[in-house]
This record gives structure tokens, C-alpha cells and sequence, in this order.
């Protein structure tokens, strides 16, 4: 999987025009990630952080391609009388922008995501004492979603604000649907 998003990206590389000025930069900001459940579940969305780095490839004008590759930490919350339990689920996340200039420094961006599970735990907090468990064979190894953001592009600081929800069945047992849902901010900086 990681060989056809690299060429991917390899291939937009090349097809942007020869006078576009390609830039990098790294960004990190906080997530606030929940999971939609099928069924009864009652959860509460969990904050974690996100760290990675980011390319903008200019097509023409107002239109360019913005590939990531991103750490991110997303779960969810749940509360069941005096027990409270933590799923905390780190991922390499790929997301591929089409990045859509609205004025000079406003942009839009949308496209897939493709997230790579590293690590997948329970933390459960009761009567006092914490026991943590690695759920790394019930949690699905790989998540689609779709990107929606909206940021502000300072010229070496740029900030954005975006929604990723997830398509896919993160629930590798098949109790119940699970689907990731994150709202995340960050700040980044060009080099």
C-alpha cells in the first residue's frame, strides 16, 4: 500500500508545471477524535496531538496538490458508572489535498486519507488503579477517510483547521461498526 501512494505522489510531482515553486514544511497541532459506533455506545471524544510534514505543489494559479504524512493520535472516550476506558489508536496518516486558493492568503483543501494503524490501546481507569492493554489485533490495520480543511497561508506560516471522517470499519472483531471522526488544528512552517 505505501509503494502506490508514494508513486502517487511521485506522478503529481512531475505532472506540476516546471515554473511552479514547490515548497515543504513540517506542522504539528492537537486533535479532538472520536468514534461513531452502530449500536448503544455512549463515547466522548479524546484530544491528541499530530505531528508530520507536508509538500504544496502548485498546478496553476488557484489550484494546487498538497500531500502529508502525518502521526496522529485519535480514539474516543467511554464512560460506564465508576470505570472509565480510553482507546487510543496512533497513526500514520497520508492525506492526499486537492488545495484550492479562495483569496490571496484563504485556502480550502479536500481529498482521501489514508491512515496506517501503529498502535492500538486500551487505558482503563477503576477504583483508583489504571490498567493499559494493547488492542493492536482488534483494531483494523488500515482507515480511509475524507479530509475537509480550511486554513490561512501567511507565506512561511501557515495554519488550517480540518475535519477527517472516516469510511472504514476500524473494528477488526466485527462486534459493532466503528468509524473514526476527528476535528484537528495545526500550525506549520515552510522552509
Amino acid at each position: 500500500m505505501r509503494i502506490p501512494v508514494l508513486t502517487l505522489i511521485l506522478a503529481i510531482a512531475t505532472v506540476a508545471p516546471a515554473t511552479a515553486q514547490m515548497s515543504y514544511g513540517v506542522k504539528a497541532g492537537v486533535n479532538y477524535a472520536d468514534v461513531s459506533f452502530d449500536g448503544d455506545v455512549a463515547s466522548s471524544g479524546r484530544v491528541g496531538l499530530l505531528a508530520g510534514g507536508f509538500a504544496t505543489i502548485p498546478l496553476f494559479g488557484w489550484l494546487a496538490v498538497q500531500p502529508e504524512v502525518i502521526y496522529t493520535v485519535k480514539g474516543t472516550s467511554v464512560d460506564v458508572a465508576d470505570i472509565k476506558s480510553d482507546l487510543i489508536v496512533d497513526y500514520v496518516e497520508v492525506p492526499l489535498l486537492a488545495r484550492i486558493s479562495i483569496r490571496r492568503k484563504i485556502y480550502v483543501a479536500v481529498g482521501p486519507s489514508m491512515a496506517f494503524r501503529v498502535r492500538a490501546r486500551s487505558r482503563t481507569a477503576f477504583g483508583g488503579s489504571t490498567e493499559e492493554i494493547d488492542l493492536k489485533e482488534d483494531v483494523e490495520s488500515f482507515d480511509l477517510g475524507v479530509v475537509g480543511a480550511a486554513g490561512i497561508d501567511l507565506g512561511r506560516w501557515v495554519f488550517d483547521g480540518r475535519y477527517t471522517h472516516g469510511l472504514s470499519d476500524i473494528d477488526a472483531r466485527d462486534d459493532a461498526k466503528m468509524r473514526n471522526r476527528v476535528l484537528s488544528v495545526s500550525a506549520g512552517i515552510r522552509f
